[in-house]
């Protein structure tokens, strides 16, 4: 037996509905999907989209703050720039076997020196010149160790001072397998000074 033809799209389950009303008005800009933040998706930088983009010229000055030197420390041990933003960065540093202590894990003394390198670029992309400054409270929270695994450390600024920068910074490991976890969390407080005989183009 021959099923009856389907009611046309829209049509009401009885005769007896009254006609639908018309629809009320819809908001396009509500409607529109939110723009997608690529940094939103990567679990080693859940901070990162709270921060503006930095002007090209900027940011691509300071991507190049871990490679100045070839002895230069963060060279020196293989710390690499992931990204920058206004008053954000984040540095990576790849596993590597001398930066374990006897007992095969990640010295802290390794997390602490990535904090506290993230947090430069940082504080100083927000300025003319470059500034001059100083380390005058780091503390590191340890959460869990690390073992064959990179690391990667987001570091913002929270509170700009006339002479002192507030501070954040989270680090997490990268297993091998690409499980990411939250490894530290630390607060810093820097010195900070700008110098007008000091002018960007010399980083």
């Amino acid at each position: 037996m021959n099923s009856p033809d389907p009611a046309p799209t829209g049509a009401s389950d009885t005769a007896a509905d009254p006609a639908p009303a018309d629809p009320a008005p819809v908001d396009a800009t509500a409607a529109d999907p939110a723009p997608v933040d690529a940094t939103a998706a990567d679990p080693t930088a859940p901070n990162a989209a709270r921060f503006g983009p930095l002007a090209e010229e900027v940011r691509r000055r300071w991507a190049k703050f871990c490679a100045w030197d070839e002895e230069y420390f963060p060279n020196h041990v293989g710390m690499v720039v992931e990204e920058l933003r206004k008053d954000y960065a984040r540095l990576r540093l790849p596993w590597k076997g001398f930066l374990r202590q006897p007992e095969g894990v990640m010295h802290g003394g390794v997390i602490a020196s990535l904090v506290d390198t993230a947090i430069v670029p940082a504080i100083s992309a927000h300025y003319d010149t470059r500034p001059r400054m100083a380390t005058v409270h780091l503390g590191v929270q340890y959460l869990r160790t690390v073992r064959d695994s990179d690391i990667v450390a987001e570091a913002w600024v929270e509170h700009r001072g006339r002479s002192m920068v507030y501070c954040r910074a989270e680090v997490r490991s990268i297993r091998p397998a690409g499980k990411v976890e939250l490894v530290a969390s630390a607060s810093l407080v820097f010195r900070v000074s700008v110098p007008s005989s000091q002018p960007l183009q010399d980083v």
